[in-house]
């Protein structure tokens, strides 16, 4: 590992050229932090059984403790990444995590209903600042060419919060009751913040950038100044880290816990890891193949680099996760095998391409992008969470799943104008950003 005094000068402060080792445990911190901030959000949708009885409340009542958090979850970007911005990510993060922290031990010694929710709201609210700027993060610290292997890691961080995060918590509750839940992620809160004010140093960083210069542009101009200001010393770069699920996550109670499943807690922390291995299972997707079609269009291309290069990847999500939807549908309208539901569970992908586009084709304010697209993830899982039993209700399952199918289908093909009107766009909006 070269000097601090090589280091310095070889990267001028530019976390793009910080050593490997400080930029994977970067991205492992903040990983640490999403997965138990999701876990936070959704873990407790298992122990619904136990909370009921406990408070007094029916089921229908309880969906709240989940749905509102959600929501705080979207509107906390809105606070902390423009405060970000202005002072630094580090000392964000740093507070957020405090209050997340404190929120847990209030969860703990909570003694209502409406306690409860409260300390959870607030909670999700200090957690969600690393949703939106974990993404701004890893577009700091990687080169354009690892973004998409970079953000999938993340993503899978996510989503294995409310997934393997909801079988943790299944199993706990199941053995030891509800506030054990809280009890383990205010543990892990504590150590993950320690971790966080020893080896999470400040990654704000700016760069010279012109109009319309995309995130690979500025790298490429990045590299060749530390070349010509670093006597040719380099620092190699290379990153070897290992609406429908919403709606399945909150009925999956409704469905199992009743006759004949009668799943208990423990079962519906179980069925959840469907899910996340068919996320696991399409990281290669998310991820590498992203990249690669991104080099490989971009050679087609005259070797002209677009973000838009990365978006024939959405067309994997297009073909698998509207038939996996509808087979748990039918699956469970039928009263069949949970095997074959958790198969069409486990189809059911999380694309984060449109993180990388994003990130790629803005480099200068795709921040405050990130924040856009993380408050409507959230507003939209808010809203499939309160609406979802009376939507059931209402429709029946099969009816409402064709209903989540057909937008699921309406929102992956918008990509495919996006796709060949990219550029035009992205040269249109300039003033905007």
């Amino acid at each position: 590992m070269a000097s601090a005094q090589s280091w310095n000068t070889c990267t001028a402060g530019d976390p793009k050229f910080w050593p490997s080792s400080i930029r994977y445990i970067i991205l492992a911190n903040i990983c640490m932090y999403v997965f138990l901030g999701t876990m936070f959000t959704a873990g407790l949708a298992t122990g619904f059984e136990a909370l009921a009885g406990d408070f007094q409340v029916p089921f229908s009542q309880l969906t709240d403790a989940v749905s509102y958090p959600v929501l705080a979850l979207g509107v906390a970007s809105i606070l902390w990444m423009p405060t970000a911005i202005c002072l630094g990510k580090r000392p964000v993060l740093l507070v957020s995590c405090a209050v997340f922290l404190a929120c847990n031990i209030w969860c703990i010694k909570a003694t209502s209903l409406n306690v409860l929710i409260a300390a959870r709201v607030i909670g999700a609210f200090g957690a969600g600042s690393i949703e939106a700027i974990g993404p701004a993060i890893i577009a700091d610290q990687f080169m354009e060419r690892y973004f998409a292997s970079a953000m999938a890691i993340f993503s899978l961080s996510l989503s294995g919060g409310s997934q393997i995060g909801s079988m943790i918590a299944g199993y706990l509750i199941s053995s030891r009751g509800w506030r054990w839940f809280f009890i383990l992620i205010a543990i892990l809160l504590a150590v993950n913040l320690v971790l966080m004010i020893f080896f999470l140093p400040e990654t704000n960083f700016r760069r010279i950038l012109f109009n319309a210069e995309t995130a690979a542009e500025a790298d490429k101009v990045a590299a060749e100044m530390v070349e010509n200001n670093a006597e040719n010393k380099q620092h190699e770069l290379l990153i070897r880290v290992v609406g429908g699920i919403v709606v399945i996550s909150t009925l999956n109670p409704s469905f199992f816990a009743p006759p004949p499943y009668l799943f208990t807690s423990a079962g519906l922390g179980l069925f959840s890891c469907a899910t996340f291995l068919g996320i696991v299972i399409a990281y290669p997707v998310a991820g590498p193949l992203t990249d690669l079609l991104s080099r490989v269009f971009m050679k087609r291309n005259d070797y002209v680099h677009l973000p838009e290069h990365r978006m024939p990847a959405l067309v994997v999500p297009f073909l698998i996760f509207p038939p996996g939807l509808l087979l748990y549908a039918y699956t469970v309208d039928q009263q069949g095998s949970y095997y074959v539901a958790a198969v069409g569970a486990a189809m059911v992908l999380v694309p984060s391409v449109v993180l990388s586009v994003v990130v790629d084709a803005y480099p200068r304010s795709g921040s405050e992008a990130l924040v856009l697209i993380n408050a409507g993830k959230n507003l939209v899982a808010f809203g499939m969470t309160v609406k979802s039993n009376s939507w059931l209700v209402s429709e029946g399952v099969v009816k409402m799943f064709w209903e989540v199918v057909a937008l699921q289908w309406a929102v992956l093909i918008f990509g495919l104008p996006l796709y060949f009107t990219g550029p035009w766009l992205h040269k249109k909006t300039l003033f905007l950003v």
